[in-house]
């Protein structure tokens, strides 16, 4: 029996540390999400990772990393220069006000001293002209080119449209854009915005200082869970029922403590009535044994509170006489140094005379 409630109250405790820990996660997350919030565009970050639920459908799309209106993504903080035309990003739209991620059609960077030369990236689904469209070739390579040199671009699947680009002439420093665009040219959310659906040759003009990060992963399952925590009511739900549990918990426990003290009480009065040989049917007895056992287990709870009082001011009157041992042991010790000094100068000097 004691063994079982020896498990018990370790459950119990194990129960509450991992509920609590829980809740201190949950704390903790969330305040580190709110700082890298507002240094990220009003995305939150973790561990390098930012996360995003998509609420467009201007992604949806053939391609094995294409995704639809309300997946979750996962968001890598890459360097700017390791990103690759191809890629889907999320970064910050001016034009908006919001996150959005789309796919790098092309990157376009410019020279890092003037003379020198930028540079161009086209995503391997389109290709390039340097000759003003006399000849094309593939895209998936930087290719080198001269400040103020344009070249066009146009889809493999749609070569009647071509886009011009031109290295940016050099303006006292090294910099990076990318153009993008996304997957579905009949995204609704355009399409209710200007009337008309997208165009081809549309683009994003991204600077590289908007860049937030490469999608590496996504799924319609992270989406409802990114839904679910951002949520107004999740924070104040998730906190509020391991405390609840906590509370329930521990209710639970004292009321049942109260009971096995009482049952405990009332096994030992009942064996005391039967050594004293107090008939249990005699209710006048029984109640004036059953008055002098109250009584004598409330002296004895008084005289436990006592002894409990006693040993704390005994601790207490302990602590502080050990600190003021120490005080005085460490003024002695202060003395002896200075008594040793003051004799070294006594010698010192008797030396020198």
């Amino acid at each position: 029996m004691e063994e079982q409630k020896k498990k018990k109250k370790i459950a119990s405790k194990i129960v509450d540390i991992v509920l609590g820990a829980l809740i201190v996660l949950i704390l903790g997350l969330q305040i580190d999400m709110f700082i890298t919030k507002n240094n990220n565009f009003g995305i939150p970050s973790l561990f390098g990772y930012s996360f995003m639920e998509v609420l467009t459908d201007s992604m949806e799309g053939e391609q094995p990393d294409s995704f639809d209106a309300g997946e979750g993504i996962v968001i890598q903080k890459k360097d700017v220069n390791d990103v690759k035309a191809g890629e889907i990003i999320a970064f910050y739209s001016e034009a908006i006000g919001y996150c959005v991620s789309h796919r790098v059609i092309e990157i376009v960077e410019s020279p890092e001293y003037a003379g020198a030369k930028g540079s161009f990236e086209v995503s391997p689904a389109f290709e390039y002209s340097l000759d003003n469209g006399t000849s094309w070739a593939n895209g998936g390579e930087e290719v080198a080119l001269e400040e103020g040199k344009s070249f066009l671009t146009r889809s493999k699947e749609d070569k009647e449209h071509t886009l011009a680009h031109t290295i940016p002439t050099f303006a006292g420093k090294h910099d990076m854009t990318f153009f993008t665009c996304g997957d579905n040219l009949n995204a609704e959310w355009y399409t209710k915005v200007t009337g008309k659906a997208v165009e081809s040759t549309y683009r994003d003009n991204v600077p590289a200082k908007y860049y937030v990060g490469t999608v590496i992963s996504h799924s319609h399952f992270f989406g409802g869970v990114l839904h679910t925590v951002q949520s107004i009511w999740f924070v104040p739900v998730a906190i509020l029922v391991p405390i609840l549990i906590i509370g329930t918990m521990t209710v639970i426990d004292f009321i049942k403590g109260y009971r096995e003290e009482k049952k405990k009480e009332e096994e030992e009065l009942n064996a005391e009535m039967i050594a004293a040989g107090v008939d249990p049917s005699d209710e006048k007895a029984s109640l004036i044994f059953k008055e002098k056992y109250q009584m004598r287990k409330e002296i004895e709870r008084e005289m436990e509170e006592m002894k409990k009082e006693q040993k704390a001011l005994f601790m207490e009157e302990f602590k502080k006489a050990k600190e003021e041992l120490a005080k005085s042991e460490e003024l002695e010790r202060i003395k002896q140094e200075e008594k040793a000094k003051i004799l070294a100068e006594l010698a010192k000097e008797g030396e020198k005379q």
